[in-house]
């Protein structure tokens, strides 16, 4: 019975974005304080959750990552706006459009 406790414990979920978030017409995806692959594979499973012609914030705190954004959008045909610094939250946005 003492040991049961141990090998009973739930399994993680995986990998996935911290949350998503919908407002003013724009889902807000956070992936903030995660790195590579593992944000990318977040924002992967996020946007095929969220509906097409909605543009998307993906909050990140690995400034990098948005060159891999970047050629992930390309692949996909998604639209990458853009990418901008939020100093006062330390955090970056990109902006893409499904």
């Amino acid at each position: 019975m003492f040991l049961s406790r141990f090998f009973n414990k739930p399994k993680p979920a995986g990998i996935q974005a911290n949350s998503i978030q919908y407002k003013d017409n724009k889902a807000i995806v956070d992936v903030r304080g995660q790195t590579c692959p593992g944000y990318l594979l977040a924002i992967n499973k996020a946007v095929e959750a969220i509906q097409s012609g909605i543009e998307i914030d993906l909050l990140i705190s690995y400034p990098p990552c948005g060159d891999d954004v970047k050629a992930w959008c390309k692949e996909r045909g998604i639209k990458f706006l853009s990418l901008d610094e939020e100093p006062e939250n330390k955090r970056w946005a990109i902006r893409i459009k499904k």
